[in-house]
């Protein structure tokens, strides 16, 4: 459905919801036979690691006409998630910590992992305005051309609802990957710190502010050493004389492995021109054997490295990484000159370059 309908309905939404409260705080209920005898489970707002399972904080099981009822109150207004069994496929449900109610109407998975259902809630202005960013997901994980027609839309309607204890969370992960929003990305970081100073996405926003100084094209890239795959230390200033990519990807990363073949291509075709070109992948798999079996896979040729401690862990948080794939591109004296090159960008960025 259109943009415009879902936010054209946010105001009607609004007097539904305060009209629907409930006391003691949130109350989600569902009905469809497809959940007879499920179990539904209300998943902490937190994103464990890998390796944990993720958190409930509340449950129900259906009964035999596929009913259930969550009932309770959350640690702080944040966007949670609905999950049916154990299935891993779940959606978002924002919960503002105040007195509401929620339907929960049930779709198909579309997960790879096989047949199940997921719980879609509608009832409040927050729902909606969260569907409302679902046709936009992409920007959540990768840049678009400063300009476009998506991503003036995103950011215009983060303006409008900039008050909503939800716009530091859309303003976080669909603005995070786009440079050309950086300057309204800073500044609803600031009046956030004023309006919404406990908001659980102001630290990471505030990350992302500082990142972007250090991080930013023309500066020198953070160093790190970091174990390679024989188990000797490697510091990514020992590589400088070349141009470097520094590829952040893990084996569990789909379009990680995907891009693999593109980043070879460009290596064997590059390394020798020039001042020559290297690669050096930091692997974030948390299980070396993972991260190891991946390599001989994909028969990666140049350095590589492994930081154990994840996506959240020192190395993942000095390059503000979000997501991966990840690149930046160094020049030989280790100052950044491009970053996000993927599929061909990668062998034309370096045509300029090396000749």
């Amino acid at each position: 459905m259109k943009l415009g309908y879902w936010l054209t309905a946010l105001g009607a939404l609004g007097g539904l919801s305060g009209q629907a409260q409930v006391r003691g705080g949130y109350e989600i209920t569902g009905q469809d036979p497809a959940l007879a005898g499920q179990a539904v489970y209300l998943l902490s707002a937190l994103r464990p690691n890998r390796d944990q399972s993720w958190p409930r904080l509340d449950s129900a099981r259906a009964d035999a006409s596929g009913h259930f009822v969550l009932r309770g109150q959350v640690p702080a207004p944040d966007v949670y998630y609905l999950r049916v069994g154990q299935q891993q496929s779940m959606l978002p449900v924002p919960l503002a910590n105040r007195q509401e109610h929620l339907t929960a109407q049930v779709t198909k998975s579309r997960s790879t992992a096989g047949p199940g259902y997921l719980l879609r809630t509608a009832g409040s202005t927050e729902t909606e305005l969260l569907r409302a960013f679902e046709p936009h997901s992409m920007l959540r994980i990768t840049p678009a051309k400063a300009g476009s027609k998506e991503l003036l839309t995103v950011q215009r309607t983060l303006r409008r609802h900039a008050d909503s204890y939800l716009a530091p969370y859309l303003a976080f992960y669909y603005l995070r990957m786009q440079p050309s929003a950086r300057p309204q990305l800073d500044s609803l970081t600031q009046r956030f710190e004023r309006e919404q100073p406990d908001s659980p996405y102001l630290g990471r926003l505030r990350e992302l502010h500082a990142a972007a100084q250090t991080l930013a094209i023309g500066a020198e890239a953070p160093d790190f050493t970091l174990p390679s795959n024989g188990g000797t230390p490697l510091a990514l200033s020992s590589l400088r004389g070349k141009y470097v990519l520094v590829d952040f990807w893990a084996s569990w990363c789909k379009p990680c492995r995907a891009e693999n073949p593109n980043v070879l291509a460009a290596y064997q075709k590059y390394q020798h021109r020039g001042s020559g070109f290297t690669v050096l992948s930091v692997s974030l798999d948390e299980k070396l054997a993972d991260w190891q079996r991946a390599v001989a896979q994909d028969a990666l040729p140049w350095p590589q490295v492994v930081d154990e401690t994840g996506v959240r862990g020192r190395t993942g948080r000095l390059y503000n990484i979000v997501g991966i794939p990840a690149t930046f591109l160094l020049d030989p004296q280790g100052r950044i000159v491009a970053t996000e090159l993927r599929g061909n960008a990668l062998g034309r960025e370096l045509a300029q370059r090396l000749r």
